[in-house]
């Protein structure tokens, strides 16, 4: 696991998400159990302090004589931390009664120190006792009337606070980074776990490489198996390439073979010089199986490329009107039937060859008509578009129909032509993952179907 691995990454912020919200949690509950703490405390104070009202409202100053009374025996132990202290404020019967624990010393007045009066005229603050110890007090001033006004402290040390605060607070830490590690944990195992399939993939991968494999596990995850449909896609698209290269190669010495022998018979038969005409036709048939292979290899190699769409209505009226001109003579009926909103999935050069070849042929056999017509079947990824193309022409046997695609091979020498228009349509048909059928055609002519992948919408 680098830093720059997919896996630190989702680690990393896992951890960092963790460890960022036990923090905050932890901050807000000590924070939460200090408050309650110091909410319990005060409550506490304020029943002695009540009691101590009560008893004051009830009785003389000098009579208090019972102060364990409270419910709290420290406040009879010297110097214990718990204290109370009553002081008469009036000025001609001034004095002060205070708990035993509080011995010689006394408590100082709140509101000296700054503590803000709360409902009732109660006071509560934290402040430094006897022998410097700190405490927690509240205070109360209560008038009598003619018996006089008082000013009453209840205080108990601040320690017993701090020291439970603390002791939730270690507990709460234990507890959460007990909790922050078996949460890192999990997280490591979740991250190994989860980029299991990536390992996987990349292990099958050089597999291929290594030609010990031809696909991808087909058992990934849902969102990583379009991933490696894609990524099994474009080697299967790699190994036709390379293979129609090698076709390629094979078609244009198969090409060249023929001319090149009547070129050498030629020369071999003249006497004086080569029968200039007949050399200069083959070369003529040489140069444009050469080119027209050369052009099969490029389209060969930019068959797959990915995001690619073509109008299908603008190819066929292109067609139609090209065959319109080119079989003009003949007075042939061409029609089209295609909805507007089709679309092929593929270059547009490679469609207008494919089906330019089939009506080219079509109309070479047809006696008076010619129709064409799509529709898409399928919806999403897998809609495809079908092409019909039928005429009214003498049609093909269901042997014959067999040989069609065969490179070269040409089933009625009477037309003009090499024989390699229907096998191109074959070759780019099998590289866009469709095929091309021959069928006898309502007519009694031949009809072509040509079923490629199409953009659904």
């Amino acid at each position: 696991m680098t830093a720059r691995s997919l896996a630190f990454r989702l680690f990393a912020a896992a951890a960092a998400w963790v460890i960022g919200v036990l923090l905050v949690a932890a901050v807000l509950l000590v924070s939460y159990y200090q408050h309650a703490t110091e909410n319990a405390f005060d409550a506490r104070l304020h029943v002695y302090l009540k009691t101590l009202v009560a008893d004051l409202a009830s009785s003389e100053v000098g009579e208090r004589t019972a102060p364990g009374a409270l419910g709290e025996p420290r406040f009879e132990l010297p110097l214990s931390g718990w204290y109370w202290q009553i002081q008469r404020l009036d000025k001609d019967k001034a004095g002060t009664n205070a708990s035993k624990s509080l011995f010689e010393a006394s408590l100082p007045q709140l509101e000296s120190l700054g503590a803000e009066a709360a409902a009732g005229g109660v006071r509560q603050a934290y402040f430094v006792g006897p022998e410097s110890r700190r405490l927690r007090g509240v205070e109360r001033l209560i008038d009598l009337g003619e018996d006089g006004r008082y000013r009453i402290t209840v205080a108990g040390p601040a320690d017993e606070i701090d020291a439970e605060i603390s002791e939730f607070t270690k507990a709460l830490l234990f507890t959460f980074l007990l909790l922050g590690a078996g949460l890192v944990a999990a997280t490591v195992l979740q991250v190994r776990f989860g980029l299991r399939p990536l390992k996987r993939m990349s292990a099958t991968l050089a597999a291929m490489r290594a030609g010990r494999a031809e696909k991808l596990p087909p058992d990934l995850p849902d969102e990583i198996a379009p991933l490696a449909r894609e990524l099994d896609a474009l080697v299967d698209s790699n190994r036709e390439i390379v293979e129609r290269a090698r076709t390629h190669v094979g078609n244009l010495a198969h090409a060249l073979k023929t001319p090149l022998s009547v070129v050498a018979n030629e020369a071999a038969m003249a006497e004086d010089r080569l029968a200039a005409e007949k050399v200069l036709q083959q070369v003529a048939t040489m140069r444009t199986q050469i080119d027209h292979h050369l052009r099969r290899a490029r389209i060969a190699a930019t068959v797959s490329v990915v995001g690619t769409v073509t109008e299908v209505g603008p190819v066929v009226d292109g067609l139609l009107r090209a065959m319109e001109k080119i079989y003009g003579g003949r007075r042939l009926e061409l029609t089209a039937s295609v909805d507007g909103t089709l679309r092929f999935r593929g270059e547009r050069q490679d469609l207008e060859e494919m089906i330019g070849n089939l009506v080219d042929n079509a109309c070479k056999w047809a006696r008076a008509r010619v129709a064409i017509a799509a529709r898409v079947a399928g919806r999403g990824e897998g809609a495809r578009l079908r092409i019909v193309i039928d005429d009214d022409g003498p049609g093909l046997p269901a042997e014959q129909r067999a040989q069609v695609g065969h490179r070269g091979q040409r089933l009625d020498e009477s037309k003009p032509g090499t024989g390699l228009g229907l096998s191109i349509v074959a070759d780019l048909v099998t590289l866009y993952g469709g095929r091309v059928e021959l069928e006898e055609a309502p007519a009694g002519g031949l009809r072509a179907v040509l079923d490629l992948p199409a953009v659904d919408g």
